[in-house]
């Protein structure tokens, strides 16, 4: 891994030490520079895990992904500047209320004098600051709010709200450490299964200091300051178009994957 050309990706200009302030502008400054997208799926283009594959596509190529790519290269980061940090596996909770598989998600625990949950590849609604690992109390991001619950005796549960009153689950935590190798199997199921929501749904998105620009199958949503602007999407020469402006994503790679 190019340090400094990984810092430039996400334009992190700030001093470099393995400390809370750190890690809280490196998290701010992923998400608002690196997109969560799964591109890769819908342009027939192979998604991998290994290290190499990961950097190439994200730093070099300008790219996002989604939760094992960005997570799994993130975490990389924090360890080559001094963070202790461990991968651990989520179950998201759908809009029905029901919780996926293990390894449905992969997400990074920060141990900094206290413990935080950091998360860069989760995409809608996800928090744009780490959050401090403590029950029952209600933190403060940019712009929402979230808290953990237990859930059993080994998992906690992760809960959002817009207002800071109304929380909904947002994924189970499962906090026995785990290698990136083993999100294969359902990294591969997601990319390749019917009804996986990624093989379904076409999704490019990004936080912003006002909001969030979502690119949602056949729509564009543009959130600023709690008002949202949405518009559909033409044609495939104007989602191309949508994702080199709005997304800073290269199209070249994704044009000749188009049949």
């Amino acid at each position: 891994m190019n340090l400094q050309a990984y810092l430039k990706r996400i334009n992190f200009t700030q001093p470099l030490k393995a400390e809370k302030i750190t890690l809280f502008q490196l998290h701010q400054t992923h998400l608002y520079n690196v997109p969560f997208e799964d591109l890769n799926i819908h342009y027939n283009i192979p998604i991998t895990l290994e290290e190499k594959n990961l950097y190439q596509k994200i730093v070099e190529g300008n790219r996002g992904g989604f939760c094992y790519e960005l997570n799994g290269l993130f975490n990389e980061l924090l360890k080559v500047i001094g963070f202790q940090t461990t991968i651990i596996s989520a179950k998201v909770i759908n809009k029905e209320g029901k919780i996926g598989p293990p390894f449905d998600h992969a997400a990074i625990i920060v141990n900094l004098e206290k413990k935080w949950l950091v998360d860069v590849g989760y995409g809608g609604d996800s928090f744009v600051l780490p959050k401090e690992l403590t029950l029952d109390i209600i933190q403060k991001d940019v712009h929402d709010y979230y808290k953990f619950t237990k859930h059993t005796e080994n998992e906690w549960l992760l809960m959002h709200s817009a207002d800071g009153e109304n929380f909904k689950g947002q994924y189970v935590l499962d906090f026995e450490e785990q290698a990136l190798e083993n999100f294969k199997p359902e990294c591969d199921r997601k990319q390749t299964q019917p009804d996986s929501h990624f093989m379904v749904n076409l999704i490019c998105t990004i936080a912003t200091p006002l909001g969030r620009v979502s690119m949602i199958n056949d729509k564009l949503v543009i959130r600023e300051n709690g008002q949202k602007k949405s518009r559909l999407i033409v044609d495939e020469a104007d989602r191309l178009t949508i994702l080199a402006k709005q997304f800073d994503i290269p199209t070249a790679d994704l044009i000749s994957k188009i049949k």
